[in-house]
């Protein structure tokens, strides 16, 4: 079947799980007017859908491609496949035809898969010379395999529970076993005499054994062993055992426990003596040479990507995009795909920086960015190949390269209506050279507005004014010139060589986008300023590292972490600060064997 889907709802498979969705696809996309794009998930109003996946369809309808994902689901539930009628070329009649088309939701439904029709009066999709009036998604099949699981997850699941005619010992021996998976270290039985005897009154109560047992693993994994990461109790010692060493680095770039080959390498000669004060547990993590293994085994493993997810978020403060929503009456252009997409570039482009072991100064600048299609339509780059990310070649005309210009850094550091480079220079500042400035002056009076009949300025000039006041200058002199490099890009990280002032009468004004570094060197605009950062390489390179331990220690760095952070540069500058090797760094540093 084929049809041209943009309102379908689906019943899933009936058991939660994860699973494989295949389907094929093409797209019909109008002259001048953005990709396909395809949101599947869980409708959260009558115009809006809650994307568990969502991604471009640039393949033609001569040739459709094949999409594969794999989603988590929880049943039962119903998914919704829908198109966001966002880009409509006008060939009927300017703003009523677009009226008419938001009258209607969004979406334009056409039929289902049994060919009912959803929508009799579902304007024209085609104009007189065969042209899309609007994206369109043309799907032929789907289809669901799940739910998945491995042999390695059915292997875990084998022996957690006892058999129903067990003895006592039998069922010390299994609940000390999976106490030890569990809480990530080597348990001692009377650790366990608490919730054996939860398991002992159960089962005098008339409960069956299996039935007692699963309340006494309950107990196990609502224990502070479990929800925590423990370090350092009882005695206090210096450094971490091989098993907290363990969890420290799974936790820090898996974002999960520690797996089977990782908890042998811990795992401890005899684990019923505790360890003495300042002695490590004996497992064989705690070799150089193992260790440094482990560490290599992890940094390939798919689980990685958790980190890169996890860690570029937090690192890059990407939480913040969206924030503040752009004013539609302002960007037009603007919707939930492109902030998506947005959001989805910086992390792509650290796993890019990961995966292929570039230097750190890629993150400062560079002639590639990645970008799907409906990033690509935003910036003006030529379009990827197909829906997804992937490694794009960038010119001086695109006035991008590095994250510092990307639409996610830039937008984040607005405010829904206007650029703000104060903003900008305080996200550079911690971002790139964890420096957080201190907060303004209590009272601090804001930056005047232009008055109705005054003449049109920037808000550079506006910011000029402002910072004249003595509490303010010292600031604003380390703070504005980081910001005032990228004004030239708007609030959601449009080129501009003009800004626009909805205010104030005359022309809008010529964007000023140089200044002079807080160590005097001057700058003519964002490709200059981003050459001084590239002489700033150590520097950028530091905070990086900084912000890796922060990361993975769990905790702000202190004094006496100055000597670790200095050995970990160290090495990070013989392998010319390569970003993989950074992170190889950190994890087999001293840093991380320390409590």
């Amino acid at each position: 079947m084929r049809c041209r889907l943009t309102g379908l709802e689906r019943t899933g498979p009936e058991h939660s799980g994860l699973y494989k969705l295949r389907l094929q696809a093409s797209g019909i996309r109008p002259p001048g007017g953005q990709p396909a794009h395809l949101s599947i998930g869980k409708q959260t109003s009558e115009e809006t859908v809650d994307g568990l996946i969502e991604f471009d369809i640039t393949a033609s309808e001569d040739s459709p491609q094949v999409y594969e994902f794999e989603v988590f689901l929880e049943m039962p539930t119903q998914l919704h496949f829908a198109v966001v009628a966002t880009d409509v070329v006008d060939r009927r009649g300017g703003a009523a035809f677009r009226n008419a088309l938001a009258s209607r939701g969004g979406y334009i439904f056409t039929h289902s898969s049994e060919t009912v029709l959803l929508n009799p009066n579902a304007p024209q999709m085609f104009d007189g010379e065969g042209n899309g009036i609007f994206s369109t998604v043309l799907l032929d099949w789907i289809e669901w395999e799940g739910p998945l699981v491995t042999e390695a997850e059915k292997s875990r699941r084998i022996g957690v529970l006892p058999p129903d005619d067990t003895t006592p010992e039998v069922v010390a021996e299994h609940l000390q076993r999976f106490a030890e998976r569990v809480w990530r270290r080597p348990v001692m039985e009377e650790e366990l005499k608490d919730y054996l005897e939860t398991y002992r009154v159960e089962r005098e109560a008339g409960e069956k054994a299996t039935d007692a047992y699963r309340i006494a693993l309950q107990s196990v994994l609502t224990s502070r062993n479990f929800i925590y990461l423990v370090e350092g109790e009882p005695n206090a010692r210096e450094r971490l055992t091989d098993s907290e060493l363990a969890s420290r680095l799974s936790y820090f770039l898996w974002s999960s426990m520690p797996d089977d080959a990782l908890f042998t390498a811990a795992k401890v000669g005899h684990a019923s003596s505790l360890p003495s004060e300042n002695a490590p547990q004996a497992g064989s993590l705690r070799h150089p040479e193992t260790l440094a293994s482990q560490v290599d085994r992890m940094l390939t493993d798919r689980r990685i990507n958790r980190f890169i997810d996890d860690f570029s978020r937090q690192w890059l403060q990407l939480h913040r995009v969206g924030m503040f929503p752009p004013d539609k009456k302002l960007y037009p252009g603007y919707d939930d795909w492109l902030e998506t997409s947005m959001r989805a570039e910086p992390v792509e482009y650290f796993r890019e920086m990961l995966a292929k072991n570039l230097p750190v100064e890629g993150f400062l600048d560079s002639d590639w960015t990645m970008a799907n299609a409906r990033l690509c339509d935003f910036y003006g780059l030529p379009e990827p190949k197909n829906g997804g990310f992937q490694r794009v070649s960038l010119k001086p005309e695109d006035h991008r390269g590095g994250l510092l210009t990307m639409g996610a850094v830039l937008g984040l550091t607005s405010d829904g209506t206007r650029h703000r480079p104060v903003h900008r220079g305080v996200w550079l500042s911690e971002a790139i050279f964890n420096r957080t400035p201190p907060s303004p002056p209590a009272n601090v009076d804001p930056i005047e507005p232009i008055p109705p009949q005054g003449n049109k300025i920037t808000i550079r000039q506006r910011i000029e004014a402002h910072a004249k006041n003595t509490s303010c200058a010292a600031c604003h002199r380390n703070i504005d010139p980081l910001g005032l490099a990228f004004d030239q890009y708007d609030a959601i990280g449009q080129w501009r060589t003009r800004e626009r002032v909805p205010t104030g009468v005359g022309e809008d004004p010529m964007v000023d986008a140089s200044g002079v570094m807080p160590d005097g060197r001057p700058f003519t605009g964002s490709v200059d300023f981003k050459r001084l950062l590239l002489e700033d390489r150590d520097k950028a390179a530091r905070a990086f590292i900084e912000h890796l331990c922060t990361y993975a220690l769990r905790r702000v760095l202190t004094v006496d972490d100055r000597d670790d952070l200095k050995l970990i540069e160290e090495e990070a500058k013989k392998n010319q600060y390569r970003v993989k090797d950074i992170v190889r760094a950190v994890a087999l540093s001293e840093l991380m064997r320390k409590r």
